[in-house]
């Protein structure tokens, strides 16, 4: 019963964006949830992917600083890369009940409920994120 509670709990607490905007992990939409680094070519290579797949109405897409970076270097990121999606604050890491993965860059499918219902090790395109999708309805 306590781990019940605790998941539940754990799925309704809040992480927040460098740009200061609360989110949950309870959505009506998709979550997807994307672990990079500046020094990961493959990572750098899919921020245009991602910044597509962000644009889908009925999905979420978050990126999460691999090296643990301040929010000034965060936001360094996202103007020298030009991320159009929400990154997660430093802080906020200890919300998500996601592993910090051994393999970058790792995207991890959510669903509505804050299931974990996909992990994609490796660089991911548009295609792969649409077919996962049609896959999965």
């Amino acid at each position: 019963m306590t781990l019940i509670v605790l998941i539940s709990l754990y799925k309704t607490t809040s992480f927040e964006t460098i740009s200061g905007e609360s989110y949950t992990l309870k959505s009506e939409k998709l979550t997807l949830v994307n672990y990079f680094a500046e020094w990961c070519k493959p990572c750098l290579e899919e921020i245009p992917e991602l910044n597509e797949i962000a644009k889908n109405e009925n999905l979420r897409v978050f990126g999460v600083s691999y090296d643990r970076l301040s929010d000034e270097e965060i936001n360094a990121l996202v103007i020298n890369y030009n991320i159009k999606f929400p990154l997660l604050k430093t802080s906020s890491l200890a919300s998500l009940p996601l592993s910090l993965p051994t393999v970058l860059p790792t995207t991890y499918l959510l669903g509505p409920n804050g299931d974990i219902m996909h992990v994609i090790k490796g660089k991911i395109t548009q295609e792969d994120i649409h077919n996962l999708l049609e896959e999965m309805d």
